[in-house]
C-alpha cells in the first residue's frame, strides 16, 4: 500500500484560503442563481434566501441596543477577514455607532475573480432588512469601491 500525502498548506495560507470561500460563498450564489434562472428570477430567489438567512442571524439582537449589536461584528467579524472598528457617539441625545471598515474580503475576493462588486447583494442587503426587521438603521457614508479608503456606515437604533 501506497500511502499519498498532499503537500502541506503553512496555516496563514490556509486562513487566506478558509477567508476567501467564505467571502465567496453570497457572491457565488447569487452569480449562480442569476445565471441559472435569469438576473430577475435569479436576484428575486437571492434576495429570499438572504432574507431568510438575515432573520436567522438577527433573533440574536432581539432587545439589544446598537452598541450591542456593533459590538458583536467588531469580536466576530476579524476572523473573517474584516479590518473593522466602531466609533460610539451621541448625537441628538442618540446613540450613533460608525462602523468604520478598512478591509473587506467580499470585496477583495470577487476583485480578484472578477466577479460582479457585493456590495449590493451583502451590505445593501444587511442594510434593507435591518431596517425591515427593526435591528437598525445603517446609512452608507463612505464607499471603498467609490474610491474611498473605507466603507463606513452610519448605524442608529430603530425609530
Amino acid at each position: 500500500m501506497t500511502k499519498l500525502i498532499g503537500k502541506e498548506i503553512p496555516w496563514e495560507k490556509q486562513k487566506e484560503r478558509l477567508i476567501e470561500a467564505v467571502a465567496l460563498k453570497l457572491p457565488l450564489l447569487y452569480n449562480s442563481l442569476a445565471e441559472t434562472y435569469g438576473e430577475e428570477k435569479g436576484r428575486q430567489m437571492y434576495d429570499e434566501i438572504f432574507e431568510t438567512n438575515f432573520k436567522k442571524r438577527s433573533k440574536k439582537f432581539e432587545g439589544k441596543s446598537i452598541v450591542d449589536i456593533m459590538m458583536a461584528e467588531i469580536d466576530v467579524f476579524p476572523a473573517f477577514g474584516w479590518d473593522i472598528w466602531i466609533e460610539k457617539r451621541e448625537e441628538n441625545g442618540k446613540e450613533v455607532c460608525y462602523e468604520h471598515l478598512g478591509k473587506c474580503p467580499h470585496l477583495e475576493a470577487t476583485r480578484k475573480y472578477g466577479l460582479p462588486e457585493p456590495c449590493d447583494i451583502i451590505c445593501g442587503m444587511d442594510c434593507e432588512m435591518g431596517k425591515k426587521y427593526k435591528v437598525g438603521l445603517w446609512e452608507r457614508m463612505s464607499h471603498m469601491p467609490s474610491g474611498d479608503v473605507e466603507c463606513c456606515f452610519k448605524i442608529t437604533a430603530y425609530k
